[in-house]
C-alpha cells in the first residue's frame, strides 16, 4: 500500500529529471564545443551554466503551472 507522500512523486522526479538533463546536455554540448573549437574550459562553463538557466526554468514554469491548478 502507498502513503500519501508517494502519490506526488511522479511530477517531483521529473521536474528533477529536467534539471538533470539541461545540465547533462549542457556538459556534452560545451565538451563537444571545446574539442572542436579548443577553447577549453570557456565552452563547457557556458554550456553548463545554460543548461542549469533552462533547467531552471523549466523547473519555475512547473512549479507555477501547478500552483494555479
Amino acid at each position: 500500500m502507498a502513503s500519501g507522500g508517494d502519490r506526488n512523486s511522479g511530477p517531483t522526479l521529473v521536474q528533477g529529471f529536467e534539471v538533470v538533463v539541461g545540465v547533462g546536455l549542457g556538459y556534452l554540448i560545451g565538451s563537444w564545443f571545446d574539442r572542436r573549437f579548443h577553447t577549453a574550459p570557456w565552452g563547457l562553463y557556458i554550456a553548463i551554466m545554460l543548461g542549469c538557466a533552462a533547467g531552471m526554468y523549466q523547473l519555475i514554469r512547473d512549479s507555477m503551472r501547478s500552483n494555479k491548478d
